[in-house]
């Protein structure tokens, strides 16, 4: 498929003469067409992401290296786009989730780079952290409806093979279930907000505590679930378009719980302080069936809360040290008691 690209092109916003160059080698553009315009495209963590706009279309570039985009100092396995790719092309089998999910138009496998649609002027949902923003309830609607169909539309036995995606969910595992809870994991955490540092310690000293996260790192790594998961169902994978609600960026996706997938959605609106009545929207849009584990549900929503308060990928929560306190007092109580 890709045999006749050129090689070691890295994608740069700000060397628009040289994605050309490179699109018209590959004959990658149109008859006539011009690129005239890159910016940059989301506010993502891994990856580098741009808005190609040229004289006939608007196009996203994606491109994976071997490290974070955002934290380069951390190693990432490059094949995550290569994984992205085939999330989108199983997925959009299903025509309710295909008009969900951007068009793949182009992979690069040589230099991991995928080219899709672009959505227009688009915004994700990471809005909804700042104090008084709000969820609709359409909106929420749209959020749980998505997730239901991928999880009961891609249903598997525990013994298929489907994107098992390990390494992604290794450095996924670091980073939810062992890094925040570790005493010398190298995060200032006074730089995120001034005392959190010390009024943390006791969860990062707390064996019991440690003792559950390894058991929760335990499920996330097995291979017993059996539903399709976007991996990292967040506002920041939340978009909104002219055309409505869409579902972006399942690099971390893999075959597992739905649990897990519920609990980080949850997590995310308790840290958002969204209104209990529009958290239970997302399970009366849901369709729960009786193997759902409410309690692991809980917990996988407890030990999202704690790693986004204690680890490296912050939010960008407009809270004070007392909120911030409050949310990882119940976090723990989740994590433990589910």
């Amino acid at each position: 498929m890709s045999s006749n690209l050129k090689t070691s092109f890295l994608l740069d916003v700000n060397n628009p003469v040289g994605l050309e160059r490179y699109l018209l080698q590959n004959n990658r553009l149109n008859e006539g067409e011009k690129l005239e315009h890159l910016e940059v495209a989301g506010d993502g963590n891994m990856n580098m992401v741009v808005r190609a706009i040229t004289n006939q279309r608007p196009l996203v570039l994606k491109q994976s290296l071997a490290y974070v985009h955002r934290f380069p100092i951390i190693k990432a396995p490059r094949e995550r786009i290569l994984t992205e790719f085939e999330f989108y092309g199983i997925v959009r089998k299903n025509e309710s989730i295909r008009k969900l999910t951007p068009e793949m138009y182009w992979l690069d496998v040589e230099n991991f780079l995928l080219c899709m649609e672009d959505f227009g002027r688009s915004q994700d949902f990471m809005h909804i952290y700042k104090k008084g923003q709000n969820l609709e309830k359409g909106e929420m609607a749209d959020i749980a409806r998505v997730v239901s169909e991928l999880h009961f539309g891609f249903k598997h036995e525990p013994s298929d093979v489907v994107i098992p995606n390990m390494e992604m969910r290794l450095l996924n595992h670091a980073h939810i279930f062992e890094l925040p809870l570790s005493v010398n994991n190298g995060f200032n955490l006074d730089g995120v907000l001034p005392g959190l540092q010390s009024a943390t310690e006791k969860f990062r000293s707390d064996e019991k505590l440690k003792k559950a996260a390894k058991q929760l790192g335990e499920v996330y790594l097995s291979n017993t679930g059996t539903r399709l998961l976007h991996g990292d169902y967040y506002p920041g994978s939340w978009l909104k378009t002219p055309n409505g609600f869409r579902m972006i960026d399942p690099e971390f996706c893999f075959k597992g719980p739905a649990e897990f997938e519920l609990g980080v959605a949850v997590a995310h609106l308790k840290m958002a302080q969204q209104s209990e009545s529009i958290m239970k929207d997302l399970f009366v849009y849901y369709h729960f069936d009786s193997k759902f584990d409410g309690s692991l549900f809980s917990k996988f929503a407890g030990m999202e809360m704690m790693r986004r308060m204690l680890g490296l990928a912050q939010l960008p929560l407009e809270l004070d040290l007392n909120e911030r306190l409050t949310l990882l007092d119940e976090a723990y109580e989740l994590i433990l008691h589910g």
